[in-house]
Formats: C-alpha cells, structure tokens, sequence
C-alpha cells in the first residue's frame, strides 16, 4: 500500500506553510529553500530544527553564501510534485471549462477538472480518449503526482521517452540528436526500472536499517531495566549490610560501655571501702592524740608513768607506722581495645564476603573497605 503523506508532513518546520523547493538536510528532514537561506544567514552553524542536527558541515575556510549552501542541498521532487499536487487538489473544485458548475472528475493525465458534460466530451476527444479520468473524491495527492507524464526537459509539452545520464534529463525523440554525442542515453522506461530496483534495495537496506537500530534501542532500554533493577537489588542490600553492620557496632558500644562502667564501678566501691577503713583508723589516731595531749597537760604527776606505758601499748596497736597499700586501678584499655579490634575484623569478614558474592547481573556490587 502506497504512503500517504499527511497535511501537517507537507508543511515546513521554519515557515509552517507548504513546502516551496524542499531540500533535503543532511539528516533527511526537509525545509524550504528560503528557510535553509535564513537560517544559515543567521547563523553559519545553524542546525536542523526538528533534530539539531547541522544544515551545512563547514569544509575549510571559504566560506560559501547561504544561497549557495541551500542550492546546493537535493531537492525532494517528489515531495514537491506531492505539494503541487495537493495545491491543485485543494483549489476550487469547479469545471475548469464550465465555471459555474461543480468539478466531479479530474484527468490524470492533463490534470483538468471537470463535470459530467466536459468529462463525457473529454473521453470522446481523440487527443485525450486514452487519458485516465477519475472522481475527484477517490484521487489523493500521491496519486495525483504519481500520474504526472514525464515531459521533456527542452519541449515542455512533448512526452519525454529517453533519459541522458550524461546530463541527467529526460528528452523526447526529437532531442535524440542533440545527445547523440552523449555516452549514456537510454530508453526512460528501462531507466525508470532501473531506478525502481534501486529504489527497492534502498528501502529494504534502509528498514533493515531501521530493524536494526529499534532492536539496538530495545536492548538498551532492557540493560537500562536492569540496572534498574539491579540498582534497587543493590540498595537493599547496601540498606541490610549497613543495618547489619550498625547493630554490629552498637552492640559493641553497649558492651564496651558496660565493662568500663562495670570496672569503675568494681573500682569506686573498692575505694569507698579503703576510705571507710582509714576514716576509721583515722578516728582512733585523732582519739589517741587527745589522750596523750591530756596526758602531757598534767606532768610531773606520778599518774604520768602509768599514763605513758599505757598510751605506749595502746598506740602501738594502732600500727600508725605501717604503709598505707591501696590496690592500683586495673585499666580496661587493653580489653577494650582488644575486643574493639575484633568487631572490626568482623565488620571487615564481613564486607569482604559480600564483595566476592557474584552478583549475576552488569553492575558490580563492591564496597569501599576504607568506609569502616
């Protein structure tokens, strides 16, 4: 089935109107001649509305004119045989002999429109008997322009039957002999085959092209999907290992936290007992030493002998002259330290065992050792 180009795929992206002269960019989008001339006279590095694309690439340093540039770009005749097609198309559809009556046909041939009367004269006319008529609700543009006869390049009303490669023109019998110096003219239907054939294996190379890069663009959105999915896989087990590995750490804090208390506990009490014990010798040097201060106050009594010898014993016994040992803090740094070490290498294990996991999948799940 032949494609039918749409109103808004006739128009020009610059001037939104229908195409005059489409050009061909080099990213196959079309813009009218003058457009492609303003744009590059605007900007000599201007791009592709549609796509960004550049309209011209820069070759060197002589620098071409923007008529140049737009004339030297291909033009799309047959989207400009479809806009003109669709221009005569969209006229009033009145009988171009009977002005006042309403177009039902249109030649394909001569293009004229007709109504009932002047298509049965049409048909009856010799020049013209040949020619395809058809209703001009059924004709589409394409159609229209595919129809077109091919005309000699030099006698505009004469049908064109040869083709010069030579000079890329289409010419009658008649011009024969102004190409017969030519190398390469051929009959216009074997040429026209020719470029069918080539037509086609352009359009097969182009939608397997085509195949190609939409299955290249599936597979890149299906890895993306992946990754995605990966990405998320990883997440959780980021969010469980780190979860993990926080409890890891806070129940080596409580624990650590619960031996320094535990051993500064063990330690206060010991020292609360050892002061206890030395207020107590404390009160009796503190009793003594009033006694033997009373004991003075009241020399040279012969009370005083007695006195003397029992204050003597009494103080001996108080052992005033031993050394006070009081048993060194043990420092729980060691242990801490020791036991801190541990969860590290755990927390390290630990890591190190979710780095060698294969993840099955394109991304690499790695962690940072240094993190820790």
């Amino acid at each position: 089935m032949a494609a039918v180009v749409q109103p808004h795929e006739r128009k020009c992206a610059v001037c939104t109107n229908d195409f005059t002269t489409p050009k061909i960019l080099p990213c196959g989008h079309l813009l009218c001649q003058g457009c492609v001339i303003s744009l590059i006279s605007s900007k000599l590095d201007a791009g592709c509305p549609l796509c960004t694309c550049p309209i011209v690439e820069l070759k060197g340093n002589s620098p071409q004119s923007a008529a140049d540039v737009a004339e030297a770009l291909p033009t799309d005749s047959v989207m400009k045989a479809i806009v003109e097609s669709a221009g005569m198309m969209g006229k009033d559809n009145m009988c171009t002999v009977c002005d006042n009556l309403k177009a039902e046909y249109i030649c394909m041939q001569c293009f004229e429109k007709m109504c009932e009367s002047c298509k049965k004269i049409h048909k009856k006319m010799a020049v013209s008997r040949s020619h395809a008529v058809e209703s001009v609700s059924t004709v589409t543009p394409e159609r229209l322009a595919a129809s077109r006869p091919a005309l000699c390049a030099d006698h505009g009303d004469k049908q064109a039957e040869l083709f010069c490669v030579d000079h890329n023109l289409v010419i009658c019998q008649s011009c024969s002999k102004k190409h017969s110096g030519c190398k390469d003219v051929k009959p216009l239907d074997e040429k026209m085959k020719s470029a069918e054939k080539i037509l086609g294996s352009l359009a097969e190379e182009l939608e397997k092209a085509e195949e190609n890069l939409k299955q290249a663009i599936w597979n890149l959105c299906a890895r993306q999907q992946r990754a995605d999915a990966t990405k998320d896989e990883n997440m959780v087990i980021v969010d469980s290992t780190c979860d993990r590995l926080q409890s890891m750490v806070e129940d080596c804090r409580k624990e650590m936290k619960n031996q320094i208390s535990h051993s500064s506990s063990k330690f206060e009490a010991y020292l609360s007992n050892v002061k206890k014990d030395l207020k107590k010798r404390l009160g009796k040097v503190t009793s003594h030493k009033h006694l033997v201060t009373r004991a003075t106050t009241v020399r040279p009594r012969p009370a005083l002998i007695h006195a003397a010898q029992t204050l003597t014993d009494r103080v001996n016994s108080l052992d005033v002259n031993n050394e006070l040992e009081v048993q060194p803090w043990v420092d729980p740094s060691p242990e801490i330290t020791k036991h801190c070490d541990d969860v590290v290498r755990r927390i390290t294990a630990e890591l190190q065992s979710l780095e060698l996991q294969p993840t099955g999948v394109e991304v690499s799940r790695s962690f940072n050792l240094s993190c820790v």
